[in-house]
């Protein structure tokens, strides 16, 4: 916003200093309605998935796994897509109508007129409603399905299942939630259409008969099975002899992690003192007050159902009806039968259905009531009992209740906090409830308070510099404004549809950003006020009144004037300090990673919208300031007033002596600080490049709440017990290879939405049924097996390397002498490979879809993916043979189909796992092996593509590619900004070796912190350069801009004045960090931390390294100074810089207001100076060149004089220190 230094903007002061009443309402009902049109017309923001957003886009690996979700969501009745041809052939007959019909024209056709009628009426309605057969034949499909999984009931087939007219119905249905009753009737409104028509039957009979039978088996089972008090109590369930509801926990309950405590915190937990002090501690849990409502009551009571613990166990093998009667011979005889029963429980020869069904090989005594399996499984961790050992240690031990997982359960887990889950010998150190991502939702909006409280602490700041309450609130309004304006411009001009909560943290950044802006402007103003004082202003000796006040005309010409000087050079100074830190945003839209890029670009956008309200709203809040409280001073000042001119002359006392101070030992010991701070930089450079490093994340949770947090403690000891092993457990996990054709790896979605994946996109160049073509899927297929990384699998794997199983299918003779029908099998027979590509079409369907009807054979997602091709006319078909002619006619097709996918997949030896190192190695390995194999397949196969389970190692490599990139544009940026406004290359070079020593040294201490390169951790790292840079931008301007071209002196006239100014703009931004510290999630925590680290370390850097740097070997003369004709233009022309001397003025005029007022009183002290400005001078005069084109028709009496300053070793500067 340079052109405030122009002619052309004498119209806006003008506005701002006759019309702010017209500004401020017209900025306020812009704001009001632009924030009421982006909450009308968008969605509020959903949280309830914080990790919704943390996945990589647009990478290389990003977009072939957007393509390979998109084949799979494509695939097999969600698309086009089938990967069995029968499939396809069955929905094209439902949609011909052809349900058991012939399509031979020869065709004996049935004799049934019932039947022909009802054909006749279903092909009108096919007519009339062609739209609607798709949906038909997806649903005769899926239940022809069912019809075939159940044609052979098992004769284990429970009360709840009914067999009858070729259909099974069940009627209740599966949910997620546990705590819904099994044998609840469904409330389904949709309805069978099809059965298993084998005779020619009404339809509609049909239906008629099958729902009365239905409904009949219903009422029956219902009578069979409920009890007599009705619907009401058929949830609970009868206890198992008379303990426990069920047999076995199930992880879908919620369940607690107990820890041994106290002076004996050693011990082990299975112990008597141990088993009762847990049965204690799960009667604290089910004692508060929301627990009934809650759990799952039994049968015959309304009692809930006992928890699963230890305790509770021991005492139903004593027969015992409480734990608390536990005696020393009871805990012991259940340790009997644990060693005793473990070697089989080891040795997988127990489930949790050994009470059940006969099949476990183990003990009676070890198969009762499933109490091994239950308490070694679920109850005790896994170390618990060791082969061959005697002795047991119990560190861990779960407790079960009866309270299904829910992110309802919020308001019993707020009880479970209040009562403080703890006695004397053990707690609840972790829990799993299902709350997270709903906890977090709830915290992230409690802990506003603090973000609250950080935004009240800076406003105070506000208000005990400028003295101004109405300032103080105006500034407040324009932060709100400017998150409003960010969000509408977020949300319905560049129409973003995600909104993480991410950016949420952009709200503790803009405060202190924004209440910097506010210091700067308001500094100025006092200064252009203090400037008018000293010239306006006569001294009476002899009396205490006033000077004559000014009349309204002239009021409002001189507020004019001041307010255009204030603009000039606060608008420049602000828009240096904006763009950095919104560069330094912008920069991180570069990334691969949804979530970051959205909140770089709210971020950026915050950082934009805070600049135009700080040009446009303050002004105007301070011209209205300005003419509510002008008043006539007099030296007769309420006493609060004068208390608070005292305090403000004690501050200014402490801080000029803390500016001398600093400065001092800045220019008597430059080398020395230019020694610690160089060895800390280039220690930092260590740990962050070398060792330990800036670590990349190991575990693909995503970490919500501090580490102590129950939820975060039980991610981290789930894996102590034997039932969460499935899933922690990766070693028998391996890295499958997925190897794609005839798919385009591409993401045409939204990258900053995550829920748009595009569209799925066919290589037009792939035809895999060329003889070339066949000979290298073959050859392929061989030298995958050949490779290190392959794994030998056991058992039949069909469709891995489909081409195999072709070839064999393909042997088989034409006739063969065992069937009795004598079937010609031509052309799928007696072929040599490679096959004619027509044969090879024509045939390939019939041998997956043989495949398919394998009992054995289980599906997955290797194979040919078919789609319809066009169909055939009627002179083609009736051209066929007679043999082709028949087995399309059986397929109830006229044409063949096509191969417009493949997939071939095999198992790699390579075990799934979260380090970077050993996934990268296998990817690199893998993709340069299949590149190179690419290179001698025929064209139609080249556009082939490798993927696997490669999500989480996808953000890692972004993460750690990304991250350096938004480092270089930023600093890029800021080297940019540096030289447009220093105009010397030697003092930018400077300035941005002290960004990166500053950032290096963040860096270092957030990896001593423990710090991991996560999604938020590259966030603060790229947003540290915006942050960092503007104190190193304010010493740099200043250091060009001195009066004296001599190093010594021009080191002296910065610190003298900078000083200050970056102290109050360091302590205000990292002190809101610090607050948020307080709060209870970690990303609020980490913001807090990252901010007090950046300031400080920022500050310290560009005070002492740089500063001492310019002092050392800082340019003089004008040395490696840029000379720009514009630039040079305006230098020429203003020559003298302004020098604020002593001022006599002991009255005051018109102008003065509560924000001005200390100026006078401060009148016989140093007063304020300027922060970064933007021109050859500091706060000017409307003397010289200024005059003549800005404000040529100010006062004459307004203009002062100016010294010409000699170059000397020291001279004293004004302090800053108000």
């Amino acid at each position: 916003m340079l052109c405030f230094d122009s002619e052309r903007m004498n119209w806006y002061y003008h506005v701002l200093a006759r019309r702010p009443y017209l500004v401020v309402v017209s900025i306020a009902v812009y704001c009001v309605a632009c924030i009421i049109v982006a909450l009308v017309l968008n969605k509020l923001p959903d949280f309830s998935d914080p990790t919704l957003g943390f996945e990589t886009r647009g990478t290389k690996i990003g977009e072939r796994l957007t393509a390979w979700y998109n084949l799979l969501q494509e695939t097999d009745h969600h698309g086009a897509l089938f990967s069995n041809p029968s499939d396809l052939w069955e929905r094209r007959r439902v949609e011909q109508g052809y349900v058991e019909t012939k399509l031979h024209p020869n065709h004996r056709r049935r004799k049934n007129k019932h039947k022909n009628r009802n054909k006749n009426k279903r092909r009108k309605e096919q007519n009339q409603s062609s739209h609607e057969h798709h949906d038909v034949a997806q649903k005769m499909m899926q239940f022809k399905k069912r019809l075939k999984a159940t044609s052979s009931p098992s004769p284990n087939l429970g009360f709840d299942t009914w067999i009858g007219d070729s259909g099974v119905f069940r009627d209740y249905e599966i949910t997620n939630d546990s705590a819904s009753s099994s044998l609840e009737p469904t409330r389904r409104t949709e309805q069978i259409e099809y059965g298993h028509n084998t005779t020619s039957v009404d339809e509609e009979e049909h239906q008629q008969r099958v729902q009365t039978k239905k409904s009949t088996w219903r009422l029956l089972k219902q009578a069979a099975t409920l009890p007599t008090d009705g619907w009401a109590d058929m949830h609970r369930r009868q206890p198992i002899e008379g303990f426990f509801c069920d047999s076995s926990p199930r992880k879908e309950y919620s369940h607690f992690v107990v820890q041994r405590i106290g002076p004996n915190a050693t011990d082990s937990l299975f112990d008597l003192n141990g088993l009762l002090a847990m049965c204690q501690l799960q009667d604290q849990i089910t004692e508060v007050p929301s627990y009934r409502a809650f759990c799952e009551p039994e049968m015959l009571t309304t009692e809930c159902c006992r928890p699963w613990s230890l305790p509770n166990y021991a005492a139903m093998l004593a027969n015992k009806s409480s734990c608390f009667d536990l005696t020393t011979e009871d805990v012991t005889s259940l340790h009997t039968l644990l060693l005793g029963c473990y070697e089989y429980f080891h040795d997988l020869k127990m489930d949790n259905h050994c009470n059940e069904i006969p099949h476990c090989r183990a003990p009676e005594e070890c198969k009762r009531l499933n109490i091994v399996f239950n308490v070694l499984n679920f109850l005790t961790d896994f170390s618990f009992i060791k082969s061959n050992d005697s002795n047991v240690y119990l560190k861990y031990a779960m407790i079960f209740i009866p309270v299904a997982q829910s992110n309802r359960l919020l308001p019993l887990f707020h009880e479970w906090e209040d009562v403080e889950l703890i006695n004397e010998l053990v707690e609840v150190v972790a829990m799993d409830l299902g709350l997270e991502n709903e906890l977090f939702n709830e915290l992230l909006l409690t802990d506003v308070w603090l973000v609250s409280l950080g935004g009240t602490f800076v406003m105070a700041s506000v208000w005990l510099y400028t003295g101004s309450a109405f300032i103080t609130l105006m500034s407040c309004v324009a932060i709100c404004f400017s998150l409003g304006l960010a969000y509408f411009f977020y949300a319905i001009v560049l129409e973003f549809e995600f909104f993480p909560y991410m950016n949420l943290l952009a709200v503790v950044v803009i405060i202190g950003i924004g209440a910097d802006d506010v210091f700067l402007f308001l500094k100025i103003w006092h200064c252009v006020l203090t400037e008018r004082f000293s010239n306006r202003c006569t001294l009476t000796t002899q009396s205490q009144s006033a000077l004559p006040t000014l009349e309204n005309s002239d009021h409002t010409e001189s507020l004019e004037n001041i307010m255009a000087l204030t603009m000039r050079h606060a608008a420049a100074s602000m828009f240096v300090t904006s763009l950095t830190t919104a560069g330094a945003f912008y920069a991180s839209y570069s990334s691969s990673i949804t979530a970051i890029k959205c909140f770089g670009i709210f971020a950026g956008t915050v950082v934009v919208t805070n600049y135009l309200l700080m040009i446009t709203w303050l002004p105007a809040s301070v011209s209205i300031m300005e003419r509510l409280f002008a008043t006539r001073m007099s030296c007769h000042h309420p006493m609060s007033i004068k208390l608070i001119h005292a305090c403000k002359k004690s501050i200014n006392r402490f801080c000029q002596m803390f500016e001398e101070c600093i400065t001092k030992s800045i220019m008597n010991y430059a080398y020395l600080w230019l020694l610690i701070f160089g060895a800390l930089g280039a220690s930092s450079a260590v740990i962050v490049f070398w060792y330990p490093g800036l670590q990349l994340p190991e575990k693909s949770h995503f970490q919500l709440f501090v580490s102590k947090h129950p939820f975060e403690v039980y991610s981290s000891l789930k894996q102590q017990f034997w039932f969460e092993k499935p899933l922690q457990a990766y070693e028998n996990f391996k890295m499958h290879m997925h190897f794609v054709w005839g798919v385009q790896a591409v993401d045409d979605g939204d990258y900053t939405n995550p829920n748009s994946y595009g569209h799925l996109h066919y290589d037009n160049n792939f035809n895999v049924s060329s003889r070339p073509a066949q000979l290298w899927i073959l050859d392929f297929c061989q030298s995958v097996r050949q490779q290190p990384f392959y794994k030998e699998t056991l058992g039949m794997l069909l469709p891995n390397c489909f081409i195999e199983n072709l070839i064999d299918y393909m042997k088989r003779r034409c006739i063969d002498d065992m069937d009795s029908t004598r079937k010609d099998r031509s052309p799928c027979c007696d072929a040599q490979f490679p096959f004619e590509p027509h044969i090879f079409e024509y045939c390939l369907p019939q041998s997956i879809s043989n495949m398919y009807d394998t009992t054995f054979f289980r599906p997955g997602v290797a194979g040919p993916k078919f789609a319809e091709a066009p169909r055939l006319e009627t002179e083609d078909y009736l051209g066929m043979s007679g043999n082709e002619s028949a087995e399309y006619s059986t397929n109830g097709s006229f044409t063949p189909l096509l191969v417009k996918a493949l997939v071939i997949e095999f198992e790699s030896n390579v075990a799934y796992s979260t380090i970077y190192a050993n996934i990268r190695q296998f990817y690199e390995s893998v993709e340069h092996w299949f590149q190179m194999q690419l290179k001698t397949a025929p064209p139609e196969l080249q556009g082939g593509w490798f993927t696997s389970d490669l999500k989480f190692y996808n953000v890692q490599d972004t993460l750690s590619h990304d991250t350096f990139v938004a480092i270089c544009l930023a600093m890029a940026a800021s080297l940019a900004v540096l030289l447009c406004f220093t105009v010397n290359i030697l003092i930018s070079i400077y300035a941005v070796l002290t960004v990166s020593l500053s950032i290096f040294n963040t860096v270092a201490v957030l990896i001593l912190l423990g710090w991991q390169l996560n999604i938020l951790e590259s966030i603060a790292v790229s947003t540290a350069i915006g942050l960092a840079v503007d104190f190193s931008l304010h010493y740099g301007i200043h250091y060009r801009m001195s009066p004296v071209k001599e190093r010594l002196a021009a080191t002296q006239f910065v610190l003298s004045r900078i000083i200050g100014p970056t102290v109050m703009a360091a302590t205000t931004t990292g002190l809101a960090g610090g607050i948020m510290m307080a709060s209870n999630i970690l990303p609020y925590i980490q913001i807090g931390v990252f901010l007090v680290v950046v300031m400080i370390v920022s500050w310290f850097y560009a005070t002492f390294f740089l500063m001492s740097l310019l002092r050392v070997a800082g340019p003089q003369h004008g040395f490696l100074e840029l000379k720009w004709p514009l630039w040079s233009k305006r230098s020429s022309g203003s020559s003298k810089f302004y020098e604020r001397k002593p001022s006599q003025v002991i009255a005051s005029e018109q102008l003065l207001t509560p924000t001005s007022s200390a100026i006078v009183e401060l009148a016989n002290s140093e007063t304020h100076e300027l922060e970064s400005l933007n021109s050859n001078s500091l706060i000017k005069t409307i003397s010289g060149i200024e005059s003549a084109h800005a404000l040529s028709s100010l006062p004459r009496d307004f203009e002062h004089s100016f010294q010409t300053m000699h170059e000397c070793k020291y001279q004293t500067y004004p302090s800053t220190s108000n």
